[in-house]
C-alpha cells in the first residue's frame, strides 16, 4: 500500500477527536509544502499567500482542539508555525503593495518584491533552518501521550470528534463576539485581531463543517469571507499608508470597504449556533 493510501480526507462523526486533529494537521502540512516548493520554483504571489493560509489554517485549528492538546507541545507547534508565517510576512505584503501600485511607484514596488523573494527562496531552501514541515508534524502527533498529556485531555482525545468541534467553534464565536458590534470602527490593531479571529473561526468551522448540517455552515463561511476581504481591504491600506504608498481610490476604497465590513459583520451576528448540535 502506497503511503497515505487509505486515510480519510475529510473528518467524520466516527472519528476520535485525536485522530481529526492528526487528520487536520496532515493536510496542513502537506498543503504548506507544496507552496513552499512552489516559491522556489516560480514568482507567483499566490504560491506565497497559500503557504502562510496553510500556517494560519493550522495554527487556527490548534485552538480549536485546544483543551485536548498539551500546552507546552500546544505552544511550541504553535510558536513554530507562527515563526514561519512572520518569515512570509514581508514577502506577502510586498507582493500586494506591488500589485495595487500604479505608476512609477510600481517599478520601485515589483523590484522590492523580487529582492524580498529572493530572501525567502534562500530560507525556504535551506533543510537545516528550514526543514520540511510534514515531518515535523508527524513527529508531534505520533507521541500521543504527550500530545494529550493527563486523564482529561486523553478522555476528550478518545471521545467523538464533534464534541471538541463544538467546544472549538464556540469558543471561537465567542472570542469574535467580544470584540463588540463595530470591528470596522476599530483601532488599525484591534481591527487586525478582530480579522485573525474571524479567521479562527474560518478555518475551524471549514474543517468540521463535514460533521454538521452543510447549509448553515456553508451560509455563515460564505459572510466570514466576505467579512475577511473587507477588512483586509482596511488592512491593505493601512500598511501602504506606513509606506506612503496609497493608490489614488484610496479614500473611495476605505470608504467602501468600511460600510460593507459594518453590514457584513450584523449579518454574521444574527447567524444561528449550528455547531451546538452534537448528537451522535
Amino acid at each position: 500500500m502506497s503511503p497515505g493510501a487509505g486515510r480519510p480526507d475529510r473528518v467524520r462523526r466516527d472519528m476520535a477527536a485525536a485522530e481529526a486533529l492528526e487528520l487536520a494537521l496532515r493536510q496542513g502540512g502537506a498543503a504548506h509544502e507544496a507552496a513552499r516548493q512552489a516559491i522556489l520554483s516560480r514568482d507567483e504571489p499566490e504560491d506565497v499567500h497559500a503557504a502562510r493560509v496553510a500556517l494560519r489554517r493550522m495554527r487556527s485549528i490548534l485552538r480549536g482542539f485546544g483543551d485536548m492538546v498539551a500546552s507546552k507541545t500546544g505552544a511550541r507547534l504553535d510558536d513554530l508555525l507562527a515563526e514561519r508565517c512572520r518569515a512570509l510576512a514581508a514577502l506577502r505584503d510586498a507582493d500586494v503593495q506591488a500589485e495595487a501600485a500604479t505608476g512609477a511607484s510600481r517599478a520601485e514596488a515589483a523590484a522590492r518584491a523580487q529582492r524580498l523573494r529572493a530572501e525567502a527562496r534562500a530560507m525556504l531552501a535551506d533543510p537545516q533552518d528550514h526543514p520540511p514541515l510534514p515531518g515535523l508534524i508527524a513527529a508531534t502527533t505520533g507521541d500521543r501521550a504527550r500530545l494529550c498529556k493527563g486523564n482529561r485531555r486523553r478522555r476528550l482525545a478518545a471521545a467523538p470528534v464533534a464534541l471538541i468541534a463544538a467546544r472549538g467553534l464556540q469558543t471561537a464565536w465567542s472570542e469574535l463576539l467580544s470584540f463588540g458590534p463595530q470591528p470596522e470602527a476599530l483601532p488599525p490593531e484591534e481591527r487586525h485581531q478582530f480579522r485573525k479571529r474571524a479567521k479562527d473561526l474560518r478555518y475551524i468551522a471549514e474543517f468540521f463543517a463535514p460533521l454538521f448540517d452543510g447549509r448553515q455552515p456553508r451560509a455563515m463561511l460564505k459572510t466570514i469571507k466576505a467579512l475577511q476581504d473587507a477588512l483586509g481591504t482596511l488592512n491593505d491600506l493601512h500598511v501602504m499608508a506606513a509606506d506612503a504608498a496609497l493608490p489614488d481610490d484610496a479614500a473611495a476604497r476605505e470608504a467602501k470597504a468600511r460600510d460593507k465590513a459594518r453590514k457584513l459583520w450584523k449579518r454574521l451576528r444574527a447567524s444561528p449556533v449550528w455547531w451546538l448540535d452534537v448528537a451522535a
